[in-house]
């Protein structure tokens, strides 16, 4: 048996409910800023006690209930992740873009989603526009692959890594808000990407789940980051498949005008930083 199996708490549902308290604590210390701060403080006690019930009434005496124990946080980063967007000015009032257009101005010379408006193509678009949207399948087709192998393991040291990217992005996006270029930059950009089935796709994506603010770090990087490093160290199949599309999105959420430059640096850094953290922790945890 696993040791996940005779604990009742995993390193995920703490990091989990840890992130939770964060933004508890966040909500009560800001909000004045917040008009809607009471429903956003019963929302976040709900998920904590819906992990805590998971947690204590779960068990792997079905099927259904070992599945649910393992991939409700896969479930619940949706949640998470959308709820950011009512607390993305739960701090500071204002977006920081000017700094990072600024910043990427003096050191490259050029606004990288406006300068890539020079070679702006319908087959490029189509391809950047696949490689964007294969993020939504990226971390579910691996942890699938994982738990039906029955590495539960690795599967729950992959989830945990993924979790710490989210979780640090998440409060990121609070810590520092940016809207993006396509926001910040539009009146600079003068072409539409256009295509006929990914390029509309990738923009159906983004304005059905995306948030106005979730850019810095690019969580969608760092969490790509990871799927592409365990892909490698556990499942070369997936690795082989799944690399073309990641290498891809890397590019794709700059030229598709989602993230600055700077926000796909700081998502590769806090990927390396994820997986540094997670195989010290789960060194010890297994020692």
């Amino acid at each position: 048996m696993p040791l996940e199996g005779k604990k009742l708490f995993w390193p995920i549902d703490v990091l989990t409910l840890g992130y939770n308290s964060s933004i508890i604590l966040l909500i009560l210390v800001f909000s004045h800023n917040l008009d809607n701060w009471k429903f956003l403080l019963f929302y976040n006690l709900l998920i904590a006690v819906v992990i805590l019930f998971i947690v204590h009434s779960t068990s792997h005496t079905s099927a259904w209930q070992k599945f649910i124990r393992y991939f409700y946080p896969m479930i619940l980063f949706t949640f998470l992740y959308e709820e950011t967007a009512s607390l993305v000015h739960i701090i500071f009032p204002k977006w920081f873009d000017y700094q990072i257009n600024a910043l990427e101005k003096h050191l490259l010379g050029v606004y990288p989603t406006v300068w890539l408006e020079k070679i702006v193509s319908v087959p490029l678009n189509e391809v950047m526009g696949l490689g964007y949207f294969s993020y939504y399948f990226l971390f579910p087709i691996l942890g699938i692959a994982l738990y039906l192998k029955k590495e539960y393991k690795v599967f729950n040291q992959f989830l945990f890594t993924i979790a710490v990217a989210f979780y640090i992005s998440y409060l990121g996006f609070l810590l520092y808000p940016v809207e993006g270029p396509r926001y910040a930059l539009s009146n600079f950009h003068t072409l539409e990407l256009q295509g006929p089935l990914f390029t509309p796709l990738a923009k159906w994506v983004i304005d059905l789940g995306g948030i106005h603010g979730g850019c810095m770090p690019s969580s969608h990087v760092a969490v790509a980051l990871v799927v592409l490093v365990f892909a490698f160290r556990y499942h070369k199949t997936l690795f082989y498949i799944l690399s073309p599309f990641i290498l891809t999105l890397f590019v794709a959420t700059v030229y598709c005008r989602f993230h600055y430059a700077s926000d796909v640096v700081a998502g590769l850094l806090l990927g390396v930083l994820t997986l540094w953290m997670s195989d010290k922790i789960f060194e010890k945890i297994y020692a």
